[in-house]
This record gives structure tokens, C-alpha cells and sequence, in this order.
């Protein structure tokens, strides 16, 4: 590794940590509730949270595993950006204007409290809350993103990455909860947007090549294998991009994608429901300008592919390699960091979300009630918040034993995590925001047929059949089969008393 490059980016490095912890210890002021340190209800306006939400959703797989997906398959990797985003915002445009103001009324502090309270039922609040600790794959993924970064341009070994990663996102959200992660991510998602666009504009470029223009770009990746040029739209064969029907299926898997607990309770943060429209025109273009990152990927195959696979690399690292290869240190060493924080947007949301399952929908919901009657609500309160910054820590030595060993692409570990959620989600949070004729026990039946079809299906393809499944493939056809069975058991059952509809759906 260039000496150079370790020194800037460990120069890098202490400069956001220092700006992060700072951040942890200006939001630990404004945490004095679990309430606070769950959702920070009604605290940002929606500029500040468009480009958090953007930056939760773009997470190491944007950065790492999108490019690598490109570096292996070539053009046809840019379905996954051109479907992905469309898919999300079109979810989240659907669902978060209930979200916001239903949530407000009932005081939710988590999807999984909110499906509980739009259907009135302990069953689904606690089996969601669950399901949910599946994130914890999520987080593994946004590790192993992190740890390559480290790797790359820090020269540190991949496990001692892992161990600093956990150490540095779990120090500054225990410290200040939500407010942390909104504020920081509103940063780290100003700084993604640049990156991405400077990724695309040295693509259009063609930096590094004798020539300019994408057409160098492609004809090295012609020379390299004729099915990575842009004239090959699907590859026959291939798991996720081998026809049309398979690319759909990635774009029916991300519609319930901001059902997610650490991306739906954004909306809680909103300061204002009227400010939901301002809130939308600006994320959806921010979030689908970090999309260019995929164009990074096949970029660094091109210019530095057979570099990357002569020093064991694996396709994630693209991106760090491009940025050593193409500046000089003290800007690489930025670029670089800039990816990391990235990672740490997601992570440190993810982090919150299954911390708050514990304190909140597990412990201040379930067992408080029966165990601690004779504790005052302040004191339930205070126990939570303990229980919040306890589940942080085991959350990541948790999080560190399932990203010891990298998998090849990150996408794929983060939907072993995902895919499961969003079946369940599906039905219940985006069928039962638009349609209020859905009932309580449809979105049980829903839920189970989302979360047992995926996983009876994963665990079949994986165990019996002894294939790698692919799980953009399992989640589409899991989510329809959900959506289904939440509107044909809607309207064979009765429906929801109109008091409690009233409370849910009106203004």
C-alpha cells in the first residue's frame, strides 16, 4: 500500500471520527427519553432528513457490492440502479404520509410498534419486532463494507477492520441515539451525493484512458469477456440478471424496501406531516444520483481489473482501488473516507432500530407491563433507554462474528437479512396504509405466509435443492404471494371497527 495514501487516510479518518463523536455528544444532550433516542420525534425538517433517508438507503452495498456486482457482470449490472430506486421511493410514496401521521398519534417508536397498533394486535408488534432482528445480517454487511475500506486505502487487516468498525459506530449511537444518526447521516448523505457524481463524471470521461468517452470503457470490457459490453442486456444464465422476469422480480423485492425499521422510522423524525411533498422532491433525486456509483465498477474493471483479481481482491473493493489508482493520495484518502461514512449511515441507523427492539417493543410493550407493574412510567422510561445502549454492544459482537468472514457480494448477505422482513412487511405496512378496508386477521395470515414463504424457500433452494438462491428472486415471489393473500383475506373477514379506522386513517 502507498504510504502516502495510509497517512492521509488515517488523517481522514480522525477528521470524521472527531466531526462524529462531537455529533454523539451534542445529540446526548438532546436524548433524555427512549422516545428520543428511538425516533427523535418531530426534530428535522426535510431537508436534513431527504438526505439522511437517501444515505440510509445507500448503503456499503451502494458503494461496495453495486460496483462489485458491475466489476463481475459487466453493463447488465445497471438494471439493479435503474429498478432499485424507483421501486423504494415508490414504496415510501405510498406509505409514509400514513406512517407520519398515524405513528404521531399512537407515539409509535418502531414499525414493528406501529403494524401492532394499526392492527391492535401484540401478535404482529412482537413477531414483526422478531423478524426484525434479522437486520443484524444488515449490519454484518455494512461491517464487511467497512472493513475492505480499512483494508484498501489503510492498510489495516481485514479482521482488525471489522473490530475498529463495530468500535466507532457503536461509540457515538450509544452516546446520542436517533439525533445522532440523523445528523450525521444528513452529512455523510451531502458528501455521498458528491462522490457518486464524481464517479459518474470520471466514467463519462473515461479517466485513466487514452481516449474519452463511456465507448473506452466498453470496448476494455468487451476485450475482457464480449457479454460485459453494454450490447448484452441480459446474461443468459446468470442468477440476477438472466431475463426480464428476474429484473422485475429485483423491482417488486425494493417496493416494501422502506418498510425496513431503520428506514421507515425516519418519517417519526419529520417535523411536520405538510412537509412530506418537499420532503420527496428532494430524496428521490438524491437517491437515485447515488446510483452512479455502479458505473465505478465497471470503470475499475476495465482500467484496473486484472490488478484488483491479481491481489486476491474481491469485486467490492472497486471502488477504494479506482480512487488510488486515479488520485493522489490526500484526495484519495478523502474519496475513500467518504465511502466509509457512507457505510456508517446505514450501519448506525440499523444499530437503533434492533437496540429498540429490545428496549421498546420487547421489554417497555411485553414484559414491563407484567414484570414491573410497581415501577413508575419514569422508571420504565430510564430502564429502556439502559436497555437501548446495553443492545448496542451485543448487537455489535454479534455483528463482528458474522462478518469475520467476507462473503463475495454484499447484496447477497444483506438480503439473507431483508428478504424475510419486507415479505412480512408487505401486506400489513404497504397493503394496509393505502387500503383501510385491510383487516387484523389478514395481516397475521399476510405476515406468516410472507416470513415462512421466504425462509421456507431460502432454507429448500439452499439445503434440499443445494443451489445458491437468489434472494432479490425468493423476496418477489414471497412478497406477491403476501400482497395477495392480504387483499383476498381482507374481504373475506370483517372489517375493522370504524372508531378505531377513524384513529388510524384520518386527518
Amino acid at each position: 500500500m502507498n504510504t502516502n495514501l495510509g497517512a492521509w487516510g488515517w488523517g481522514w479518518v480522525g477528521v470524521f471520527l472527531a466531526l462524529f463523536v462531537g455529533i454523539g455528544f451534542y445529540a446526548m444532550r438532546k436524548t433524555k427519553s427512549d422516545e428520543d433516542f428511538a425516533v427523535a420525534r418531530s426534530s428535522y425538517g426535510p431537508v436534513v432528513l431527504a438526505f439522511a433517508f437517501a444515505a440510509t438507503i445507500a448503503s456499503g452495498a451502494t458503494f461496495m457490492s453495486l460496483p462489485g456486482m458491475a466489476f463481475s457482470k459487466g453493463f447488465a449490472a445497471l438494471w439493479y440502479p435503474a429498478t432499485y430506486p424507483i421501486a423504494i421511493y415508490l414504496g415510501m410514496l405510498l406509505a409514509i404520509k400514513l406512517i407520519k401521521r398515524a405513528g404521531d398519534r399512537f407515539k409509535s417508536n418502531s414499525l414493528p410498534e406501529f403494524m401492532g397498533q394499526r392492527y391492535n394486535s401484540n401478535f404482529l408488534r412482537i413477531a414483526f419486532a422478531l423478524v426484525s432482528l434479522l437486520l443484524v445480517y444488515y449490519i454484518a454487511a455494512q461491517i464487511v463494507a467497512a472493513a475492505t475500506i480499512f483494508q484498501v486505502l489503510l492498510g489495516l487487516e481485514y479482521q482488525t477492520g471489522v473490530l475498529f468498525s463495530v468500535a466507532v459506530i457503536a461509540l457515538y449511537i450509544v452516546m446520542g441515539g436517533s439525533h445522532a444518526d440523523i445528523i450525521t447521516d444528513g452529512i455523510q448523505g451531502v458528501m455521498m451525493v458528491l462522490i457518486a457524481l464524481i464517479i459518474g463524471i470520471m466514467f463519462v470521461l473515461a479517466v485513466g484512458f487514452p481516449g474519452t468517452g463511456p465507448a473506452e470503457i466498453n470496448n476494455a470490457l468487451v476485450a475482457v469477456d464480449p457479454n460485459m459490453g453494454w450490447d448484452t442486456y441480459f446474461i443468459e444464465g446468470d442468477a440476477l440478471f438472466g431475463s426480464f422476469w428476474l429484473v422485475t422480480l429485483i423491482f417488486i423485492a425494493h417496493i416494501p424496501f422502506a418498510m425496513n425499521p431503520h428506514i421507515g422510522k425516519l418519517a417519526f423524525a419529520l417535523k411536520d406531516p405538510k412537509q412530506i411533498r418537499t420532503f420527496l422532491l428532494i430524496a428521490i433525486p438524491v437517491g437515485s444520483i447515488l446510483g452512479f456509483t455502479v458505473l465505478g465498477g465497471l470503470h475499475a474493471r476495465a482500467l484496473v481489473g486484472e490488478e484488483i483479481i491479481a491481489a486476491g481482491l474481491k469485486p467490492d473493493a472497486a471502488i477504494p482501488v479506482l480512487f488510488t489508482q486515479l488520485f493522489p493520495p490526500f484526495i484519495a484518502g478523502m474519496l475513500g473516507v467518504g465511502v466509509l461514512s457512507a457505510i456508517m449511515s446505514t450501519s448506525d441507523g440499523l444499530f437503533i432500530s434492533i437496540a429498540v427492539i429490545f428496549s421498546n417493543d420487547l421489554y417497555k410493550k411485553t414484559f414491563a407491563p407484567i414484570i414491573h407493574k410497581d415501577k413508575s412510567p419514569a422508571q420504565i422510561e430510564k430502564n429502556a433507554l439502559t436497555i437501548s445502549r446495553v443492545a448496542i454492544i451485543l448487537i455489535g459482537v454479534v455483528a463482528i462474528w458474522l462478518a469475520w468472514t467476507p462473503p463475495k457480494f454484499l447484496a447477497i448477505l444483506l438480503w439473507i437479512g431483508v428478504g424475510g422482513i419486507l415479505a412480512g412487511a408487505s401486506g400489513p405496512l404497504l397493503v394496509g396504509s393505502l387500503w383501510s378496508r385491510a383487516t387484523k386477521p389478514a395481516a397475521i395470515i399476510s405476515f406468516l405466509v410472507g416470513v415462512l414463504g421466504y425462509g421456507g424457500s431460502y432454507l429448500y433452494l439452499k439445503f434440499v435443492k443445494e443451489i445458491n438462491p437468489n434472494p432479490f428472486e425468493v423476496a418477489g415471489y414471497s412478497i406477491i404471494a403476501a400482497s395477495v393473500v392480504m387483499v383476498v383475506v381482507s374481504l373475506l373477514t370483517k372489517p375493522m371497527p370504524q372508531e378505531h379506522l377513524d384513529r388510524v386513517f384520518k386527518s
